[in-house]
Protein backbone atom coordinates (compact mmCIF):
# COMPACT_ATOMS: atom_id res chain seq x y z
CA UNK A 1 0.00 0.00 0.00
CA UNK A 2 3.06 2.31 0.32
CA UNK A 3 2.97 3.62 -3.23
CA UNK A 4 3.61 7.03 -4.71
CA UNK A 5 -0.06 8.56 -3.73
CA UNK A 6 0.31 7.00 -0.22
CA UNK A 7 2.98 9.44 0.36
CA UNK A 8 1.78 12.48 -1.47
CA UNK A 9 -1.13 12.26 0.72
CA UNK A 10 0.86 12.03 4.20
CA UNK A 11 3.27 14.98 3.06
CA UNK A 12 1.04 16.84 0.95
CA UNK A 13 -2.39 16.48 2.29
CA UNK A 14 -5.94 15.18 1.22
CA UNK A 15 -6.39 17.47 -1.54
CA UNK A 16 -2.47 15.98 -2.95
CA UNK A 17 -4.57 12.97 -4.28
CA UNK A 18 -7.89 11.95 -5.36
CA UNK A 19 -8.35 9.29 -2.87
CA UNK A 20 -6.00 9.55 0.22
CA UNK A 21 -5.58 6.46 2.09
CA UNK A 22 -6.74 7.60 6.04
CA UNK A 23 -3.81 5.88 7.25
CA UNK A 24 -1.65 8.39 5.16
CA UNK A 25 -3.73 11.30 6.92
CA UNK A 26 -3.38 9.92 10.13
CA UNK A 27 0.41 9.45 9.85
CA UNK A 28 0.77 13.33 7.85
CA UNK A 29 -1.21 14.55 11.35
CA UNK A 30 2.17 13.39 13.02
CA UNK A 31 4.45 14.50 10.61
CA UNK A 32 3.05 18.12 10.73
CA UNK A 33 3.14 17.76 14.66
CA UNK A 34 6.68 16.77 14.78
CA UNK A 35 8.47 18.74 11.95
CA UNK A 36 10.64 21.08 11.00
CA UNK A 37 13.09 19.77 13.56
CA UNK A 38 15.48 22.19 15.32
CA UNK A 39 18.40 20.52 15.15
CA UNK A 40 19.14 16.74 13.25
CA UNK A 41 21.77 14.85 15.75
CA UNK A 42 23.86 12.60 14.05
CA UNK A 43 27.77 11.24 13.55
CA UNK A 44 30.49 12.74 11.61
CA UNK A 45 30.75 10.19 9.84
CA UNK A 46 27.32 10.12 7.37
CA UNK A 47 28.22 13.42 6.59
CA UNK A 48 29.57 11.84 3.18
CA UNK A 49 26.81 10.01 2.54
CA UNK A 50 23.11 10.03 4.57
CA UNK A 51 23.52 13.21 6.15
CA UNK A 52 23.71 15.15 2.79
CA UNK A 53 21.24 13.04 1.39
CA UNK A 54 19.41 14.06 3.83
CA UNK A 55 19.68 18.09 2.94
CA UNK A 56 18.99 16.93 -0.73
CA UNK A 57 15.61 15.13 0.32
CA UNK A 58 14.08 18.16 2.36
CA UNK A 59 14.94 20.77 -0.64
CA UNK A 60 13.24 18.29 -2.96
CA UNK A 61 10.46 17.42 -1.66
CA UNK A 62 9.27 19.77 1.09
CA UNK A 63 8.64 23.62 1.03
CA UNK A 64 11.21 25.47 3.10
CA UNK A 65 9.08 26.02 6.51
CA UNK A 66 10.01 22.12 6.79
CA UNK A 67 13.21 22.19 6.21
CA UNK A 68 15.63 21.16 9.37
CA UNK A 69 16.94 24.18 10.72
CA UNK A 70 19.94 22.66 11.48
CA UNK A 71 22.26 19.42 11.48
CA UNK A 72 24.94 18.85 14.82
CA UNK A 73 27.16 16.33 13.98
CA UNK A 74 28.60 14.56 16.98
CA UNK A 75 32.10 13.50 17.37
CA UNK A 76 34.33 10.37 17.83
CA UNK A 77 34.49 8.18 21.23
CA UNK A 78 38.27 7.58 22.49
CA UNK A 79 38.86 5.24 25.57
CA UNK A 80 42.56 6.67 26.85
CA UNK A 81 43.67 8.34 23.55
CA UNK A 82 42.74 5.20 21.37
CA UNK A 83 40.46 4.80 18.67
CA UNK A 84 37.45 2.47 20.64
CA UNK A 85 36.88 -0.80 18.91
CA UNK A 86 33.84 -3.72 20.31
CA UNK A 87 36.27 -6.48 17.79
CA UNK A 88 39.27 -5.71 20.50
CA UNK A 89 37.23 -5.31 22.95
CA UNK A 90 38.58 -1.36 23.71
CA UNK A 91 35.41 0.30 25.03
CA UNK A 92 33.39 1.23 27.28
CA UNK A 93 29.64 -0.05 28.21
CA UNK A 94 27.08 2.66 29.32
CA UNK A 95 25.73 0.61 31.69
CA UNK A 96 28.60 -0.78 33.40
CA UNK A 97 30.18 3.42 33.59
CA UNK A 98 26.84 4.55 35.33
CA UNK A 99 26.76 1.50 37.86
CA UNK A 100 30.48 2.82 38.28
CA UNK A 101 30.51 5.89 38.40
CA UNK A 102 26.92 7.34 38.35
CA UNK A 103 24.78 8.70 35.66
CA UNK A 104 25.22 11.91 36.33
CA UNK A 105 28.95 11.78 36.64
CA UNK A 106 29.06 9.65 33.19
CA UNK A 107 26.39 12.09 31.45
CA UNK A 108 28.21 15.62 32.82
CA UNK A 109 31.53 14.02 31.74
CA UNK A 110 30.13 12.84 28.37
CA UNK A 111 28.99 16.55 27.27
CA UNK A 112 31.72 18.46 29.18
CA UNK A 113 34.76 16.74 27.77
CA UNK A 114 34.32 18.25 24.55
CA UNK A 115 31.77 20.00 22.04
CA UNK A 116 29.15 17.73 20.50
CA UNK A 117 31.05 17.86 17.19
CA UNK A 118 34.28 17.04 19.00
CA UNK A 119 35.98 13.73 19.71
CA UNK A 120 35.76 12.98 22.79
CA UNK A 121 38.19 10.95 24.82
CA UNK A 122 36.82 8.55 28.25
CA UNK A 123 39.84 8.35 30.79
CA UNK A 124 38.72 6.90 34.00
CA UNK A 125 40.98 9.33 35.87
CA UNK A 126 39.26 12.38 34.60
CA UNK A 127 36.11 10.43 35.00
CA UNK A 128 36.75 10.21 38.77
CA UNK A 129 37.61 13.82 39.09
CA UNK A 130 34.41 14.72 37.84
CA UNK A 131 32.70 12.25 40.46
CA UNK A 132 34.73 13.72 43.01
CA UNK A 133 33.89 17.29 41.66
CA UNK A 134 30.00 17.18 42.02
CA UNK A 135 30.32 15.21 45.02
CA UNK A 136 32.00 18.61 46.43
CA UNK A 137 29.10 20.54 44.45
CA UNK A 138 26.77 18.43 46.35
CA UNK A 139 27.86 18.40 49.45
CA UNK A 140 28.56 22.63 49.81
CA UNK A 141 24.76 22.55 48.41
CA UNK A 142 23.28 20.54 51.56
CA UNK A 143 25.13 22.46 54.11
CA UNK A 144 23.74 26.16 52.13
CA UNK A 145 20.45 24.41 52.04
CA UNK A 146 20.66 23.45 55.78
CA UNK A 147 21.77 27.28 57.11
CA UNK A 148 19.61 29.89 57.48
CA UNK A 149 18.03 31.82 54.39
CA UNK A 150 19.52 35.22 54.74
CA UNK A 151 18.19 38.76 53.72
CA UNK A 152 18.15 39.98 49.98
CA UNK A 153 17.75 43.25 51.64
CA UNK A 154 21.39 43.18 53.55
CA UNK A 155 23.38 42.75 50.52
CA UNK A 156 26.62 44.60 50.32
CA UNK A 157 28.47 45.79 47.19
CA UNK A 158 30.61 42.56 46.74
CA UNK A 159 27.21 40.39 47.34
CA UNK A 160 26.01 41.98 44.53
CA UNK A 161 29.18 41.61 42.46
CA UNK A 162 28.83 37.63 42.85
CA UNK A 163 25.17 39.00 41.53
CA UNK A 164 26.55 40.33 38.48
CA UNK A 165 28.78 37.56 37.33
CA UNK A 166 26.10 35.49 37.70
CA UNK A 167 24.24 37.13 35.11
CA UNK A 168 26.68 36.90 33.29
CA UNK A 169 27.28 32.99 33.46
CA UNK A 170 23.28 32.94 32.60
CA UNK A 171 23.61 34.60 29.57
CA UNK A 172 26.85 32.78 28.19
CA UNK A 173 25.57 29.79 29.20
CA UNK A 174 22.29 30.12 27.26
CA UNK A 175 23.91 31.61 24.20
CA UNK A 176 25.63 28.07 24.29
CA UNK A 177 22.75 25.93 24.81
CA UNK A 178 21.35 27.65 22.08
CA UNK A 179 24.26 26.65 19.42
CA UNK A 180 24.51 23.35 21.41
CA UNK A 181 27.76 24.35 22.67
CA UNK A 182 27.37 21.63 25.92
CA UNK A 183 31.01 22.29 26.85
CA UNK A 184 30.70 25.96 26.75
CA UNK A 185 28.26 25.65 28.96
CA UNK A 186 29.00 23.23 31.42
CA UNK A 187 32.41 25.27 31.65
CA UNK A 188 30.72 28.23 32.38
CA UNK A 189 27.80 26.84 34.92
CA UNK A 190 30.13 24.61 36.69
CA UNK A 191 33.66 25.47 36.11
CA UNK A 192 33.94 29.56 35.59
CA UNK A 193 31.24 30.13 38.19
CA UNK A 194 33.25 27.92 40.82
CA UNK A 195 36.35 30.62 40.43
CA UNK A 196 34.01 33.62 41.33
CA UNK A 197 32.63 31.47 44.12
CA UNK A 198 36.09 30.68 45.65
CA UNK A 199 37.10 34.56 44.98
CA UNK A 200 33.73 35.61 47.20
CA UNK A 201 34.09 33.14 49.78
CA UNK A 202 37.59 34.82 50.15
CA UNK A 203 36.78 38.13 50.04
CA UNK A 204 32.94 38.06 52.14
CA UNK A 205 31.86 37.34 55.22
CA UNK A 206 29.87 34.26 54.86
CA UNK A 207 27.78 34.92 58.41
CA UNK A 208 26.15 38.01 57.18
CA UNK A 209 22.12 37.51 56.23
CA UNK A 210 23.25 39.44 52.68
CA UNK A 211 25.98 36.70 52.41
CA UNK A 212 23.43 33.81 52.81
CA UNK A 213 21.07 35.06 50.51
CA UNK A 214 23.20 35.73 47.93
CA UNK A 215 24.93 32.16 48.03
CA UNK A 216 21.43 30.43 48.19
CA UNK A 217 20.07 32.41 45.20
CA UNK A 218 23.32 31.84 42.91
CA UNK A 219 23.19 27.97 43.75
CA UNK A 220 19.07 28.31 42.56
CA UNK A 221 20.60 29.34 39.39
CA UNK A 222 23.05 27.37 38.79
CA UNK A 223 20.82 24.28 39.94
CA UNK A 224 18.91 25.41 37.12
CA UNK A 225 21.70 26.05 34.64
CA UNK A 226 23.09 22.31 35.12
CA UNK A 227 19.81 20.62 35.56
CA UNK A 228 19.79 18.92 31.35
CA UNK A 229 23.46 17.66 32.76
CA UNK A 230 23.08 16.80 35.95
CA UNK A 231 19.66 16.02 36.21
CA UNK A 232 19.88 13.87 39.60
CA UNK A 233 21.47 16.30 41.24
CA UNK A 234 20.10 19.13 40.26
CA UNK A 235 16.69 18.21 41.13
CA UNK A 236 17.41 16.85 44.56
CA UNK A 237 18.93 19.89 45.37
CA UNK A 238 16.93 22.39 43.51
CA UNK A 239 13.65 20.34 45.58
CA UNK A 240 15.48 20.64 48.83
CA UNK A 241 15.94 24.16 48.45
CA UNK A 242 12.61 25.65 46.51
CA UNK A 243 10.52 22.83 46.80
CA UNK A 244 10.43 22.10 43.17
CA UNK A 245 12.25 19.96 41.02
CA UNK A 246 15.12 22.06 38.92
CA UNK A 247 13.50 20.81 35.73
CA UNK A 248 10.37 21.71 36.57
CA UNK A 249 11.54 25.19 37.39
CA UNK A 250 11.75 27.50 34.16
CA UNK A 251 15.87 28.16 32.65
CA UNK A 252 16.90 31.21 34.71
CA UNK A 253 16.96 34.84 32.89
CA UNK A 254 19.39 37.89 32.97
CA UNK A 255 18.24 40.32 35.61
CA UNK A 256 19.20 43.32 34.10
CA UNK A 257 18.55 44.92 37.37
CA UNK A 258 21.60 42.61 39.07
CA UNK A 259 24.17 43.34 36.08
CA UNK A 260 27.10 45.45 37.63
CA UNK A 261 29.76 45.98 35.51
CA UNK A 262 31.44 49.02 37.53
CA UNK A 263 31.30 46.47 40.62
CA UNK A 264 32.88 43.83 38.41
CA UNK A 265 35.70 46.60 37.10
CA UNK A 266 35.73 47.43 40.67
CA UNK A 267 36.57 44.05 42.13
CA UNK A 268 39.11 43.49 39.58
CA UNK A 269 41.54 45.83 41.02
CA UNK A 270 40.89 44.83 44.44
CA UNK A 271 42.12 41.10 43.25
CA UNK A 272 45.02 43.01 41.28
CA UNK A 273 45.81 44.63 44.30
CA UNK A 274 45.95 41.72 46.57
CA UNK A 275 47.89 39.54 43.92
CA UNK A 276 50.62 42.77 43.43
CA UNK A 277 50.17 42.51 47.56
CA UNK A 278 51.44 39.03 47.66
CA UNK A 279 54.05 39.81 44.78
CA UNK A 280 55.94 42.35 46.83
CA UNK A 281 55.96 40.12 49.60
CA UNK A 282 57.51 36.86 48.00
CA UNK A 283 60.03 39.21 46.32
CA UNK A 284 61.00 40.61 49.40
CA UNK A 285 60.25 37.77 51.79
CA UNK A 286 58.25 39.58 54.16
CA UNK A 287 55.60 38.61 56.02
CA UNK A 288 53.94 42.21 56.72
CA UNK A 289 52.29 43.58 59.78
CA UNK A 290 51.33 46.95 58.43
CA UNK A 291 50.56 47.45 55.01
CA UNK A 292 50.52 50.67 52.78
CA UNK A 293 48.29 51.63 50.11
CA UNK A 294 48.92 54.50 47.71
CA UNK A 295 46.08 55.60 45.07
CA UNK A 296 47.76 58.19 42.92
CA UNK A 297 47.20 61.50 42.89
CA UNK A 298 44.37 63.52 41.38
CA UNK A 299 46.64 65.10 38.32
CA UNK A 300 47.46 61.48 37.27
CA UNK A 301 43.55 60.70 36.92
CA UNK A 302 43.35 63.55 34.97
CA UNK A 303 45.76 62.55 32.40
CA UNK A 304 43.94 59.41 32.45
CA UNK A 305 40.72 61.02 32.24
CA UNK A 306 42.08 62.61 28.94
CA UNK A 307 42.83 59.26 27.18
CA UNK A 308 38.88 58.85 27.47
CA UNK A 309 38.32 61.93 25.77
CA UNK A 310 40.85 62.18 22.80
CA UNK A 311 41.88 58.21 22.64
CA UNK A 312 44.37 55.94 22.90
CA UNK A 313 47.05 58.40 21.63
CA UNK A 314 50.18 59.47 23.63
CA UNK A 315 50.55 62.48 21.04
CA UNK A 316 46.84 63.79 21.19
CA UNK A 317 46.73 62.69 24.89
CA UNK A 318 49.91 65.60 25.64
CA UNK A 319 48.30 67.99 23.50
CA UNK A 320 45.01 68.03 25.68
CA UNK A 321 47.01 67.63 29.02
CA UNK A 322 49.32 70.31 28.26
CA UNK A 323 46.90 73.04 28.14
CA UNK A 324 46.59 73.03 31.97
CA UNK A 325 49.14 75.03 32.81
CA UNK A 326 49.76 73.02 36.63
CA UNK A 327 49.83 69.81 34.22
CA UNK A 328 52.36 71.42 32.19
CA UNK A 329 54.83 72.35 34.86
CA UNK A 330 55.10 68.71 35.90
CA UNK A 331 57.00 68.13 32.39
CA UNK A 332 58.58 64.62 31.98
CA UNK A 333 56.25 63.50 35.47
CA UNK A 334 53.16 64.09 32.71
CA UNK A 335 54.96 62.34 29.75
CA UNK A 336 55.30 59.36 31.61
CA UNK A 337 51.66 58.87 33.11
CA UNK A 338 50.68 59.75 29.36
CA UNK A 339 52.41 56.66 28.38
CA UNK A 340 51.03 54.71 31.14
CA UNK A 341 47.60 56.09 30.26
CA UNK A 342 47.72 55.10 26.85
CA UNK A 343 49.05 51.21 27.16
CA UNK A 344 46.12 50.90 30.14
CA UNK A 345 43.48 52.04 28.53
CA UNK A 346 44.09 49.56 25.36
CA UNK A 347 43.07 46.65 27.53
CA UNK A 348 39.21 47.94 27.97
CA UNK A 349 36.42 49.19 26.22
CA UNK A 350 34.87 53.01 25.70
CA UNK A 351 32.34 51.58 28.89
CA UNK A 352 34.98 50.01 30.34
CA UNK A 353 37.00 52.86 30.81
CA UNK A 354 34.38 55.37 31.41
CA UNK A 355 33.11 52.74 34.79
CA UNK A 356 36.70 52.31 35.39
CA UNK A 357 37.34 56.54 35.96
CA UNK A 358 34.17 56.85 37.34
CA UNK A 359 35.17 54.59 40.61
CA UNK A 360 36.17 56.05 43.41
CA UNK A 361 39.46 54.23 43.60
CA UNK A 362 40.43 55.39 47.21
CA UNK A 363 36.85 54.56 48.95
CA UNK A 364 37.06 51.08 47.31
CA UNK A 365 40.59 50.22 48.60
CA UNK A 366 39.33 51.29 52.08
CA UNK A 367 36.07 49.67 51.55
CA UNK A 368 38.28 46.30 50.50
CA UNK A 369 40.76 46.85 54.24
CA UNK A 370 39.20 44.54 56.74
CA UNK A 371 39.27 42.10 53.68
CA UNK A 372 43.26 43.05 53.29
CA UNK A 373 43.52 43.00 57.00
CA UNK A 374 42.15 39.39 57.12
CA UNK A 375 43.91 38.37 53.90
CA UNK A 376 47.60 39.49 55.07
CA UNK A 377 46.64 39.38 59.17
CA UNK A 378 48.25 42.93 58.93
CA UNK A 379 47.17 46.22 59.79
CA UNK A 380 46.07 47.95 56.41
CA UNK A 381 46.30 51.60 55.46
CA UNK A 382 45.42 53.58 52.58
CA UNK A 383 46.30 57.22 51.45
CA UNK A 384 46.28 59.38 48.62
CA UNK A 385 50.01 60.05 47.07
CA UNK A 386 49.39 63.80 47.81
CA UNK A 387 47.81 63.59 51.28
CA UNK A 388 49.32 66.20 53.50
CA UNK A 389 49.45 63.51 56.55
CA UNK A 390 50.73 60.53 53.92
CA UNK A 391 53.12 57.80 56.07
CA UNK A 392 55.37 56.53 53.60
CA UNK A 393 58.86 56.08 54.99
CA UNK A 394 60.60 54.32 52.11
CA UNK A 395 59.08 57.16 49.13
CA UNK A 396 56.82 54.95 47.39
CA UNK A 397 53.75 57.01 47.32
CA UNK A 398 54.87 58.57 44.24
CA UNK A 399 54.89 55.30 42.22
CA UNK A 400 51.19 54.88 42.14
CA UNK A 401 49.10 55.53 39.13
CA UNK A 402 45.74 55.05 38.14
CA UNK A 403 44.31 51.71 39.22
CA UNK A 404 47.79 50.20 40.20
CA UNK A 405 48.37 51.75 43.62
CA UNK A 406 51.97 51.92 45.05
CA UNK A 407 52.37 49.11 47.48
CA UNK A 408 55.11 49.34 50.57
CA UNK A 409 54.97 46.38 53.54
CA UNK A 410 56.42 46.76 56.72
Amino acid sequence: DLDPEFFDAMFYGEDAVEDPDERALELGEEWDYWYPVDYRFSGNDLISNHLTFYLYHHAEFFPEPKWPQGIVVMGMGLLEGQKMSSSKGHVVLPGEAIDEFGADTVRFFLLNASEPWQDYDWREEAVESVSNQLRRFYNRGQQLIEGEAGDPDAINDVDRWLLSKLQSAVSEATRAMERSETRTATQTAFYGFDEHLKWYRRRAELDRPGARWTLRHVLESRLRLLAPFVPFLANELHEDLTGTPAEEAPWPEVDEGLQAPDLELQEDRVEALVGDIHEVADVTDTDPETVRVYVAADWKRQVYEAVQEVGADVGAVMSEVMSDPELREKGNQVNDVAQDAVEFARDYDEGELADLLAMDERAAYEEAAAFLGREFEAEVEVYAEDDVDVVDPADRAGNAVPFRPAIYLE
